[in-house]
């Protein structure tokens, strides 16, 4: 009789843990940020997303730098850049800066638009004539999905480090405008 009555708790027991989570729906959960869920955008991004080396050119076509650009498939984008450590020869000079941080999303014309943000670091040239502060990018770019290439431009801004969100991704203010060129970098 004691077994009988364990056996029947036993299974009344196994019955009720596999209905509650029947009822619960019990799931493994994926965070992902959902910015943009319409079908061209999840394309574009599928398609676009990588990390590409570059080469910055200034205004006058002259070689400013080297940058790694990472585009995610959830829409953001990171950038480190060769002089991400500072300059101090010649006419641009300039202090360290941190790695840039973003946002893209396609535009419908087949463009990629993206905005990232860095902040500038101390470091040996006066902080009156170098202070520090926030630097927004705003980066307009073509991606060619047959040569796995960005080609476009940069428009950078600095702001002040009290800036808000709303200042430091708009336009106000003339930019120093460079050029990028890219190839996605893959594995072998």
């Amino acid at each position: 009789m004691k077994i009988r009555k364990t056996l029947i708790g036993l299974t009344i027991g196994v019955l009720s843990a596999i209905s509650i989570s029947d009822i619960c729906n019990i799931q493994l959960a994926k965070a992902e940020s959902v910015n943009d869920t319409s079908t061209d955008q999840g394309v574009c991004r599928k398609f676009a997303a990588g990390t590409y080396l570059t080469t910055i050119s200034d205004s006058t076509g002259q070689f400013a730098s080297r940058s790694l650009i990472t585009l995610t498939t959830d829409g953001n984008i990171l950038v480190t850049d060769s002089n991400q450590g500072g300059v101090y020869q010649g006419n641009n000079q300039f202090n360290p800066f941190t790695t840039s941080h973003g946002s893209w999303k396609c535009n419908k014309n087949g463009e990629l638009t993206a905005t990232t943000l860095n902040f500038n670091l101390s470091g040996p040239l006066p902080l009156a004539s170098h202070p520090l502060g926030i630097a927004g990018n705003n980066y307009s770019i073509r991606f060619n999905q047959n040569t796995q290439t960005l080609q476009g431009t940069i428009d950078l801004r600095f702001f002040d480090l009290n800036a808000t969100v709303q200042e430091v991704t708009g336009s106000s203010g003339t930019p120093l405008t460079y050029t990028l060129t890219g190839q996605r970098v893959t594995a072998k």
